[in-house]
């Protein structure tokens, strides 16, 4: 039993000098701050703002409207079933199909119009 106990502890002490020489900070390298894509030389701190918030216009915009054309499209498609149920008019698919057709292109127009403001600054 006492073999055992020893052979449990220096199988821990080899699993924590392992992770202790794993985790050194003579192999650990910091990740660099990413520059925008837009120039981030400059000393002025709101322009390097206004050139991230660029970035995530850029990348973050797309996929929102994405997102939101997509849940459009379902919520229109189980309209449709509520309407070939008679559940629902097709009034109602109509006038959902107009706000939500709507909105998308609206969304559309405001992502680029955003790109090209903070494109300017």
């Amino acid at each position: 039993m006492l073999t055992h106990i020893l052979r449990l502890r220096a199988r821990d002490l080899i699993t924590a000098v392992t992770m202790l020489l794993l985790s050194s900070p003579a192999r650990a390298v910091i990740p660099g701050n990413e520059d925008p894509s837009q120039g981030g030389d400059d000393n002025n701190i709101l322009k390097v703002v206004f050139n991230f918030a660029y970035d995530i216009v850029l990348y973050g915009g797309p996929m929102l409207l994405v997102a939101g054309t997509t849940y459009f499209l379902i919520h229109m498609w189980g309209l449709m079933k509520e309407v070939r149920a008679e559940k629902k008019t097709k009034n109602d698919f109509i006038a959902d199909g107009v706000i939500g057709a709507s909105l998308v292109l609206l969304s559309i127009w405001g992502l680029n119009f955003s790109l090209g403001l903070l494109e300017s600054i």
